[in-house]
């Protein structure tokens, strides 16, 4: 799952990373993607969900 540093202080807080559909190719895992949003929509207020910005990284992560 994503990795976060939780402070909300912090503003990488607001930032989730999800795994690439293929190394280097802008586009989201569909599946990561899915699992997080449901992550972020089960756990977090709608204020809370509405700061939170969703990444896709470069590379894949296990």
């Amino acid at each position: 799952m994503t990795k976060i540093n939780i402070t909300h202080d912090n503003p990488e807080w607001f930032e989730w990373w999800v795994n690439p559909v293929e190394d280097g190719k802008p586009e989201a895992d569909p599946t990561d993607l899915q699992g997080t949003q449901k992550y972020i929509e089960e756990r977090f207020t709608k204020e809370t969900q509405e700061k939170i910005t969703i990444k896709v990284r470069p590379q894949r992560e296990d």
